[in-house]
């Protein structure tokens, strides 16, 4: 989403009334890419993984962002449909601002197994973002279910794993990828960012439309347990008791959006957006259900734009690929227009792969958040 979360969600009740809560009205417009964050600070190495070498990372400058450096854009992860396409999401490569402002996309790059350890770099010739996910003010619509992009290598990807499209009950355990920073209970933290592969599990409760109003049954809902019940949010506010799986939960952050979600091996849903448990107490921190705020400290906090930071306690929402199947079926046959990034200047030298000069460059894409 694009707007700042301001109030509380007075209307959710005891019965859960929340076709009468807009979850546009909750969100928050800083962290619309996401990074793996973990229940306990020793699952983070665990987890570091060579497994899905179709997965990498996106890494998208546009016309400002070159404006201000060579070497500046934003992380999100991607996964390969086939050796020359990559699934990731819509408010990636969306060419407008959190305002609508234009700012096309003028690079992509696709970076294997990560931006982390890459050896292996991709350039796109032309990309695609589901029509569904824009709107009038060109502001972009994160709970349509539709955020959903693809883009296509100028070079094949070959011998990497390519991944279909999972069509059964979404409601179910997975598993997710992401190529971003890290956190652990207590939320994003920078100073432990590798961009390193990692993996993540979790269960998807409910849908979209089941939560929110201007939220669509594209989009699946999961929260982000530490095996408590303070901080288990669908139970302890709505009844719906399941404290995670043995402590070992995961959620996901800024850096891993776009990324999938697998279930049999197949992509069920792309990394979109968190919101705040704290959206039922209206504040975090303290006894909330979302025990720390955007500075990882357990203060109560009120201002609920300062709470979703990917800490336990809160809610992640992932747009479901199979919602999208007609516009991935008509890219991958040929009939979905394909926009062309901004030509590249012949003086642009190759992004420089050393992560210390890379990962302070980088910058959080902020206008692309449904709840981040």
């Amino acid at each position: 989403m694009k707007k700042i979360l301001t109030g509380s969600l007075l209307a959710i009740g005891v019965a859960l009334s929340a076709q009468s809560a807009s979850a546009a009205d909750y969100a928050i417009g800083d962290l619309a890419q996401k990074y793996m964050t973990y229940t306990s600070n020793a699952q983070i190495n665990l987890h570091q993984t060579s497994q899905y070498n179709g997965v990498g990372t996106v890494f998208i400058q546009t016309v400002s962002t070159l404006a201000q450096s060579p070497n500046s854009g934003y992380i999100c992860t991607g996964s390969l449909l086939n050796a020359t396409t990559v699934l990731t999401a819509a408010h990636c490569v969306y060419p407008f601002t959190s305002s609508g402002t234009s700012d096309p996309v003028a690079r992509i790059r696709f970076y294997l197994p990560s931006l982390g350890s890459a050896t292996e770099v991709y350039s796109a010739t032309g990309y695609a973002y589901n029509s569904g996910y824009d709107t009038a003010d060109h502001t972009g619509d994160i709970g349509s279910g539709h955020d959903v992009a693809l883009f296509t290598l100028g070079t094949a990807a070959t011998g990497h794993d390519t991944y279909s499209i999972y069509t059964g009950d979404p409601l179910q355990q997975y598993t997710e990828v992401g190529t971003g920073t890290i956190g652990g209970p207590s939320g994003t933290n920078s100073s432990l960012s590798d961009y390193q592969k990692r993996t993540g599990t979790n269960q998807y409760e409910l849908y979209g439309d089941d939560l929110f109003s201007d939220v669509t049954h594209g989009v699946v809902l999961a929260d982000f347990d530490d095996g408590t019940a303070a901080h288990d949010v669908f139970g302890r506010n709505l009844g719906m008791s399941n404290t995670g799986f043995g402590n070992d939960e995961a959620s996901s952050s800024p850096g891993d959006s776009g990324g999938p979600e697998f279930i049999n091996g197949q992509i069920v849903s792309v990394t979109s957006f968190g919101i705040t448990g704290g959206i039922f107490q209206g504040y975090c921190g303290g006894n909330s259900t979302d025990p720390y705020n955007s500075s990882r400290s357990t203060t109560k906090t009120t201002d609920l734009s300062k709470c979703t930071n990917s800490s336990v306690g809160e809610i992640m929402g992932n747009t479901l690929t199979a919602y999208n199947q007609d516009f991935i079926n008509g890219y991958l046959a040929g009939k979905v227009a394909v926009t062309t990034p901004v030509p590249e200047s012949a003086t642009w030298a190759m992004l420089i792969l050393g992560f210390g000069f890379v990962g302070y460059s980088l910058r959080r894409r902020a206008a692309k958040v449904v709840f981040a």
